[in-house]
């Protein structure tokens, strides 16, 4: 059993793109069973509520073309990965990105739009129509011992905000095999229990090749970027394998 995990895209109308194709044909090439995208395709800069009116740029920001240009990509990497004898499973766990379009939709400057903005017309509808298994925010699926989530808070504290620390702090704190996105750093780590079974940690948030303001020129920098590839499953145990940014792009860009 082989799962791909495909970290944050955060695909707005001016992204850089070919990185998703290059995915695609990599992931057709190798075909693992299961391919989990782990939120944040969309970046919805539009609905950002740190924006306000009369703020650089906000102007020009469109809902629609945030929409479009995300559905253009998802469209372009299933057509490219799908083939007649290779269809594999796909799993998308929705991320606070798109969270952002249920925050707008329920704010009471923007309730008038309730009915424009729907999650599940906009977002979970199309991509049921395309045989993907949608998940809601912060909800957990498991699959072959691992838990997915886009993020998972710590079970031990009162706040409903991003486990931090260290992986192993993660994991003790979880006390499953997991995997997230969401940050904006890659962690991988692993424990054992007394019987000898290993867990497995991974954080990786990040598969683009944009420059995004808000990180600042050194984390911008520091962000690793790609994809990952689990292989020989075994009930939430797995052989990592990282697949980067540069390597797809010079190797099926």
């Amino acid at each position: 059993m082989k799962h791909a995990m495909i970290p944050d895209t955060q695909i707005f109308p001016e992204s850089k793109t070919d990185h998703i194709t290059a995915a695609a044909r990599y992931l057709k090439k190798h075909k693992p069973e299961k391919i989990i995208i782990i939120g944040d395709w969309w970046d919805m800069p539009s609905l950002s509520s740190y924006d306000k009116p009369g703020d650089k740029g906000w102007e020009s920001k469109d809902v629609q073309a945030d929409l479009d240009v995300g559905w253009r990509e998802m469209n372009n990497f299933l057509k490219t990965l799908r083939t007649p004898k290779y269809d594999p499973e796909i799993h998308y766990c929705l991320g606070n990105h798109e969270q952002r379009i249920v925050r707008a939709s329920a704010s009471a400057g923007m309730r008038m739009l309730n009915n424009y903005l729907s999650i599940e017309e906009l977002i979970f509808n199309p991509l049921a129509d395309l045989g993907v298994h949608t998940y809601d925010f912060l909800e957990i699926v498991e699959l072959d011992g691992i838990c997915y989530s886009h993020y998972f808070v710590n079970p031990s504290s009162l706040m409903s905000n991003s486990i931090g620390g260290s992986i192993e702090n993660k994991l003790k704190n979880l006390g499953h095999s997991f995997t997230m996105g969401h940050q904006q750093t890659k962690q991988t780590g692993e424990i054992y229990t007394c019987t000898g079974q290993r867990r497995r940690g991974l954080v990786c948030g990040r598969f683009y090749q944009d420059y995004h303001e808000y990180l600042g020129p050194q984390k911008n920098a520091q962000s690793w970027s790609g994809i990952m590839m689990k292989h020989e499953i075994n009930n939430g145990d797995y052989d990592l394998m990282e697949v980067s940014m540069e390597y797809l792009l010079k190797e099926y860009g």
